[in-house]
């Protein structure tokens, strides 16, 4: 992520992202139908429709600390406030994104202003693509999201400063981890869907202030709401 031309900071890599489909009921049943119950007519005799055992796991809390739920949802529409002390900014943009951007937001301190690159910012990317590690639950295995997170990571030159692990975004399963880059460093959340990522990271420079970066960056993480 760098400034625009007209902000002098210069090029700089973008402060990266690192690093489905939860089943209803059956597609040809009606709205408010019970997809337990049998479709045969009453007093026929006929046994309840069978549930899918994988519709049954997929409420199970085996193997969730192995496994990722992916956010049944369009990252798209997420909200979030300006935090208190920042002001919107239009002089940043992402570099080197890792996926196709959908949409980008940042937002600088002004109380008190700091130098170039302290900032919060969203970006929200589509057309991610899990292949065929996606179960029928929409989940997807940590070490996959791992493998991820790590290709992001050498596409920018960027080494992990804390181990990542799983935390919750607006109420939903994300991965949380520190970053660093040779001028700066960041605080980053990973929101995935089955073919969208939310990510979310706060940054600051040596020369800046990073007790006033976390701090709106943890009223920006507070704010933030999807579906």
């Amino acid at each position: 992520m760098r400034e625009a031309a007209r902000v002098a900071c210069g090029a700089l890599l973008l402060a990266a992202a690192l690093v489905g489909c939860v089943p209803g009921a059956d597609p040809g049943a009606g709205p408010g139908s019970d997809p337990t119950a049998s479709t045969s007519a009453p007093g026929t005799g006929s046994t309840p429709t069978e549930i899918p055992s994988w519709l049954l796991e997929c409420g199970a809390d085996d193997g969730k600390d192995e496994e990722l739920q992916l956010a049944d949802l369009d990252l798209t529409t997420a909200t979030w406030a300006t935090p208190p002390g920042f002001e919107v900014s239009t002089s940043y943009v992402e570099d080197n994104p890792v996926e196709r951007i959908h949409s980008t937001w940042y937002a600088v301190p002004t109380d008190p202003v700091l130098p170039s690159l302290n900032v919060v910012q969203v970006v929200v990317y589509v057309d991610i693509d899990w292949g065929d590690l996606a179960d029928g639950c929409g989940r997807v295995p940590i070490a996959a999201v791992e493998e991820k997170l790590a290709r992001y990571r050498e596409q920018i030159g960027a080494e992990p400063l804390s181990e990542a692990r799983t935390t919750e975004l607006a109420g939903h399963p994300a991965i949380r981890q520190d970053i660093g880059l040779d001028r700066y460093s960041y605080a980053g959340w990973w929101l995935f869907s089955s073919d969208q990522l939310l990510h979310l990271y706060c940054q600051w420079t040596p020369d800046g202030d990073r007790e006033v970066i976390e701090r709106g960056c943890d009223d920006l993480v507070a704010s933030l709401a999807v579906g």
